[in-house]
């Protein structure tokens, strides 16, 4: 029992520090716009020829502009479905 209760604390870490490392955040409206900030910004980095490199703030404001007229519902629902490869990113 106590291995079974051990999993699952740590399962319920996991869950809670990837997000944080990952995002820096737990909003899932503000994951989602950190996603399509970055996707962006690197379609537009590559075809001027450079590396991506770190996604700038305006990029991300931007984005955060878009997903404030979403649900929360609606935020992790179109994050679940970009990590399942269900959406592809817009290009």
């Amino acid at each position: 029992m106590r291995i079974i209760l051990g999993l699952i604390i740590v399962l319920l870490v996991a869950a809670i520090a990837a997000p944080l490392i990952r995002y820096g955040t737990l909003d899932p409206c503000r994951m989602l716009a950190k996603d399509l900030a970055r996707d962006a910004y690197s379609q537009v980095a590559t075809a001027l020829g450079a590396e991506p490199g770190k996604t700038p703030e305006a990029a991300e404001n931007i984005a955060r502009a878009m997903t404030s007229q979403y649900s929360e519902r609606e935020c992790v629902s179109r994050l679940v479905d970009r990590w399942l490869g269900v959406e592809e990113p817009q290009t």
